[in-house]
């Protein structure tokens, strides 16, 4: 326990250190470039899947959906990753933190859910919907869905780009227990 000014005991706390000027303007630019890159991405895959689902063309629907499986791939996972990294960077380092706002609270989140999705389900599902394409074995319902699941997401993602500039509900009230002093 430290004494504080006021006399007062505190517990000794961790001390990160906040980021100021060049690198947090270099964090700030690879957060917005990551989730913008990551909103490019879905919004191609799901224009992909949209063109699957509408063609009557066998040949168009299996080279849209091998197109989006590639994207997927390739993309899904590592600006996911980028993207939540850098948000976590961002919300340690600067005076939003991570849960004194509502607003960023809510887009930790957005961010666990879009992880966890690019990660298990969204890569998964794209790659399934691609052979199940190339077998011929695509049923509308499922295209349907997979098109639904891709619309959840991207607008998830636009909720969070909502969320950094509106920055809504303010403070979370937390309460903080002060430690009583013992007076001799």
């Amino acid at each position: 326990m430290t004494r504080t000014e006021t006399g007062i005991a505190m517990a000794n706390k961790p001390v990160i250190k906040p980021l100021h000027g060049v690198p947090r303007k270099v964090w700030q630019l690879i957060h917005i470039v990551s989730a913008v890159g990551w909103l490019g991405i879905e919004v191609c895959v799901l224009g992909l899947a949209t063109i699957g689902l509408t063609t009557d063309d066998p040949g168009t629907a299996r080279t849209a959906h091998d197109a989006g499986m590639l994207l997927a791939d390739t993309f899904f996972v590592p600006a996911t990753a980028l993207m939540f990294v850098s948000g976590l960077v961002l919300g340690l380092g600067t005076r939003w933190g991570l849960v004194k706002y509502y607003w960023v609270a809510a887009k930790l989140v957005i961010g666990i859910a879009l992880l966890v999705a690019a990660t298990f389900a969204l890569k998964n599902a794209v790659v399934e919907v691609a052979g199940l394409s190339a077998a011929g074995e695509l049923t509308d319902g499922d295209e349907i869905s997979f098109v639904g699941m891709l619309s959840v997401i991207a607008l998830l993602t636009l909720v969070a780009a909502l969320l950094s500039v509106v920055k809504p509900w303010g403070r979370i009230p937390w309460r903080t227990r002060t430690p009583q002093t013992q007076e001799s």
